[in-house]
């Protein structure tokens, strides 16, 4: 396995035939729809042989329960750890669990030595992230202690690895408390020997505005945290405009 960071006057064919592999290949892998264009500093996955050694290289990803058979084994002998997609919570400090059920990924996971990972999201009932329920919970250490004697219940009965949390939308006045919870499910979830990581806006400046990013503390959830993820994909995706690529 090989990364290849795109270089100015680059293109899917020269890639190819520099790196000896297929262009169908590198396509697929990387999946990159016609008309193909790359971005200077992409970085593809280049397909090679393995020696049954993991790579250091941690390497996971989000995936629903309603992902199909076949996408989901031949992704998994790549990833390093695969976070699903996802458990909420209500007011009350009561799991919501995903609305299709996720054993199976759980057993495919295993079978294939990848970590699966709980991701625990403030999700209404609309579907969309509700800062409303954020606030409740990390300003409530009964309703924390609640949610997370739950979330180690079902971690522990269904061979979950770890737990992610996914809260998106954190409000400013919230900041502190929000990396306060971070610290505490950490410090228990540690405990059973379950590492906690957080999902992180991508900020490009400590007080950058906006909903989506004033809630976020980097320092602190950076301490807090067994390991961060920066959702860089917020800046450019399939919705997103093309100028950005």
């Amino acid at each position: 396995m090989q990364i290849y960071v795109v270089k100015e006057g680059d293109n899917v064919d020269r890639i190819a035939s520099s790196m000896g592999i297929p262009v169908d290949v590198l396509l697929y892998d990387n999946q990159i729809g016609y008309p193909y264009r790359l971005a200077v500093g992409q970085a593809l996955f280049i397909r090679g042989g393995r020696d049954g050694q993991r790579t250091p290289l941690y390497v996971s990803g989000y995936a629903y329960p309603y992902i199909q058979n076949d996408v989901l084994e031949s992704t998994l002998p790549w990833l390093t750890a695969i976070y699903i997609f996802s458990y909420g919570f209500t007011l009350d400090g009561e799991l919501i669990p995903p609305s299709k059920n996720e054993e199976w990924m759980i057993a495919a996971a295993l079978r294939q030595g990848v970590r699966p990972v709980l991701t625990l999201t403030p999700l209404g009932s609309d579907g969309h992230f509700n800062n409303n329920l954020v606030t409740a919970l990390v300003q409530s250490r009964d309703m924390q202690e609640k949610l997370l004697w739950e979330l180690g219940s079902v971690m522990n009965r269904m061979g979950y690895g770890g737990l992610d949390i996914d809260f998106e939308y954190v409000q400013a006045i919230d900041r502190e408390a929000f990396a306060g919870f971070v610290d505490f499910a950490a410090q228990v979830m540690n405990l059973f020997g379950y590492p906690v990581s957080v999902a992180l806006a991508p900020k490009t400046s400590r007080d950058q505005p906006g909903l989506l990013y004033e809630g976020m503390d980097y320092r602190l959830l950076g301490e807090a945290a067994n390991r961060v993820m920066l959702m860089t994909y917020e800046w450019g995706y399939t919705y997103e405009p093309t100028s950005l690529w």
